[in-house]
């Protein structure tokens, strides 16, 4: 009698990893949104405050930030859609390995698809509105640990409005104040660092809730979309 084995865990992990991110690319048409929202809604501030370097360059951090965060919102919504869909996350259910981590990578996956460009276009952002050369760092940093604090809060939101219908509005009134304290502690470190105060104190606490957050967010994301699919 022939035993199949089955594939491991660091195995599983890399095949949804790298399926989300064969699915993305497909439609790298819909990567190209949050990007594009990000360059014109920034392009209009100088159009609304005028030319001031000064004002500008107050306000550029902030602006930047909040900006990014808003355009991942255009594209959370569809962090599991195809796959209730398609009905791979029932699937994904009845799979030996930990529901829990297989969210991981789809909320990891997501993440590179969504945030990672807005990320990388960030620099030219802050540029537009003649933020310091200086802060730039710290705005990457504060960008790379709150992005993917957002997803992960944002993965057991959509969890929760599976298969829902029209859930877009409805998951962005429930994230937008999940967002604050993110938005208050980047914020906070990016008007420090303008001001040549310190900005570590920011920086360490968002990456604590990060930490926090890849631990207890798949979690409560598995918990959530058993409820949604089930109910």
């Amino acid at each position: 009698m022939i035993e199949t084995r089955r594939p491991g865990l660091a195995h599983a992990c890399a095949a949804v990893l790298r399926r989300d991110l064969t699915l993305a690319w497909r439609l790298r048409g819909d990567m190209v949104l949050p990007v594009l929202y990000a360059l014109i809604v920034t392009s209009l501030f100088p159009f609304a405050l005028g030319p001031e370097n000064a004002l500008l360059r107050r306000i550029a951090g902030g602006v930047v930030l909040v900006t990014i965060l808003l355009a991942m919102l255009l594209a959370m919504d569809a962090m599991f859609r195809s796959d209730i869909e398609d009905g791979s996350l029932e699937q994904l259910m009845l799979a030996p390995q930990p529901l829990a981590v297989m969210l991981g990578m789809k909320i990891l996956a997501h993440w590179l698809a969504t945030a990672l460009p807005l990320i990388v276009v960030a620099p030219l952002l802050a540029g537009m509105l003649h933020l310091p050369a200086t802060v730039i760092p710290v705005l990457l940093a504060a960008l790379l640990l709150a992005t993917p604090l957002l997803s992960l809060l944002g993965g057991i939101l959509v969890a929760l409005t599976a298969g829902t219908r029209r859930s877009g509005m409805l998951l962005a009134l429930m994230l937008l104040p999940l967002c604050v304290p993110v938005v208050i502690f980047a914020a906070g470190a990016l008007a420090a660092a303008q001001e040549g105060l310190p900005w570590i104190a920011p920086i360490a606490w968002l990456g604590a809730a990060l930490v926090l957050a890849v631990v207890l967010a798949p979690l409560a994301c598995a918990a959530a979309l058993r409820i949604a699919l089930d109910s």
